[in-house]
């Protein structure tokens, strides 16, 4: 019977359950949580129990007419088997809660954030434990390689003890012992205090942990999580991060508006965007960052740990911890547990999908923008030093506008084109045509036609000009004028 209850409570967990369909499961299970705490308050109206005692009242009534000393037995012993089922319905109602919360808890751990339940096998102790062993592996690391790491009494190491210890008064971990820590020399960010708080707020929230069984999870029961999968979820882990980690910055009398200066400064381009990404972009955590600080900005007082943290750190604008007093097992405890448990699934898989979702977009975009900034983009092209001025601008050729390069040799002589078309890179000569009162003209033909740059004028400090193709006039269809200059 266990291992059926046990196989039924992971399938609801990991799939059996969608968004739409919460609603529907909790009040089944709330159904049952009040049909058992009925049974054993006596308040059952309208259930299998009841039904069973009118139906031996009613053989009572019956036997009573015909012999009373008989139905007076027949209702002790009525009575008694009454009992007896209520004590044995009873009993199994709150032997399947006991064991419901037994099963939440082995696969299951409160969130210091929220005050939930999310899945996690990993206990504190063990967690700590490989905390410690990947600071070992980073500090002997270092060493191998060596990387100063710093010792107490260093000026390093003090600024960075000055900052953690005031980031820890006003974190979770306010409470805890032992808190240990290394400052190593890494060319990497440098240790802000958003920067730490940051860190430690993964810790708070153990998302490590999380992640690690939430995949395996899937793994066993599901599909295989995939890379994308991981990604993502790595990347909701990094903005919950953000948000705890700012108001730790902002509790323990730092600036919290700092992390968007963070943001800015780290390095992006459009080919952030053209990949699932660990982390939002810097330009959008910039942006949340901007929108969270002001927001959470009245807690900072420049200098000092607030004295309401642990107010604040119970509930605030960016997370609130909603838990309340537990019930046990056996006591509507286990029910409870499993639907924060599938709550907290169904939630994380919604986010989840929305994150992979809203990436999805970006990454279409990000490409169709990336083509086009190619292709207007003008050829970095490494001329020999035969050229001695050279353009770069764009051209409207084949009804696309392309980046376009050329040079022309000292004596104006002879010189050179590219430009982009359908992503490849496309070339002509250029040969010395005439000259006239509109400046030198320069023939070119390249595998989708021909026709004429007309240089107009040309000076150490500019160059301008006209460029045609063959289009049957004299001297052709306008594709591009340019001006500027490179030497």
């Amino acid at each position: 019977m266990k291992k059926i209850l046990i196989s039924i409570l992971f399938l609801f967990l990991l799939f059996g359950c969608k968004a739409d369909g919460i609603n529907t499961i909790k009040n089944s299970l709330q159904k049952t949580d009040d049909y058992f705490k009925s049974l054993s308050e006596g308040t059952c109206n309208d259930c299998v129990l009841q039904k069973t005692d009118n139906f031996f009242k009613e053989v009572n009534q019956s036997s009573r007419k015909n012999k009373v000393s008989q139905n007076t037995k027949t209702s002790n012993i009525v009575k008694v088997s009454e009992k007896k089922e209520e004590k044995e319905i009873s009993g199994f109602w709150s032997k399947t809660d006991e064991f419901l919360k037994k099963g939440a808890d082995l696969i299951s751990k409160k969130d210091k954030i929220t005050g939930l339940r999310s899945l996690n096998t990993m206990s504190d102790k063990k967690a700590k434990k490989r905390g410690l062993s990947a600071l070992n592996y980073y500090v002997q690391y270092a060493q191998k390689n060596n990387v100063k790491v710093f010792k107490s009494g260093d000026d390093q190491y003090e600024r960075v003890k000055r900052i953690l210890d005031r980031i820890i008064l006003a974190s979770h971990f306010r409470n805890e012992k032992d808190l240990r820590f290394e400052v190593i020399d890494f060319e990497d960010v440098n240790a802000l205090a958003f920067v730490i708080a940051h860190e430690l707020a993964h810790n708070s929230a153990s998302h490590g942990a999380e992640k690690e069984h939430y995949m395996r999870m899937k793994d066993v029961f599901g599909k295989k999580p995939t890379n994308v999968q991981r990604t993502i979820f790595t990347n909701i882990h990094e903005q919950e991060a953000d948000r705890i980690g700012l108001v730790y910055t902002a509790l323990a009398g730092f600036d919290p508006c700092a992390s968007v200066t963070f943001a800015r400064k780290l390095p992006s381009s459009l080919r952030n965007y053209t990949i699932f990404r660990t982390h939002p972009a810097p330009p959008q955590r910039a942006m949340a960052n901007q929108k969270a600080c002001g927001i959470i900005k009245k807690y900072y007082t420049k200098g000092q740990v607030n004295p309401n943290v642990e107010k604040v750190l119970k509930c605030n604008e960016l997370f609130c911890n909603r838990s309340s007093k537990e019930l046990k097992g056996g006591e509507g405890g286990g029910v409870v547990a499993v639907i924060e448990v599938l709550a907290d699934t169904i939630q994380k898989n919604k986010q989840a999908k929305e994150e992979q979702r809203k990436q999805e977009i970006e990454i279409a975009q990000a490409n169709r923008l990336l083509v086009q900034k190619r292709l207007t983009t003008p050829p970095n092209i490494k001329w020999d030093n035969t050229v001695a001025f050279r353009y770069e601008g764009k051209v409207n050729r084949h009804n696309q506008v392309s980046g376009n390069t050329f040079g022309f040799s000292k004596d104006l002589s002879r010189g050179k084109f590219y430009y982009n078309f359908n992503n490849k890179l496309e070339s002509a000569d250029l040969t010395y045509h005439s000259q006239n009162q509109t400046g030198y003209w320069f023939r070119w033909r390249d595998n989708w036609g021909q026709g004429f740059v007309n240089l107009k004028e040309y000076t150490d400090k500019s160059m301008r000009g006209n460029i045609y193709i063959d289009d049957g006039t004299n001297p052709g269809k306008l594709i591009g004028e340019f001006n500027g200059f490179r030497k």
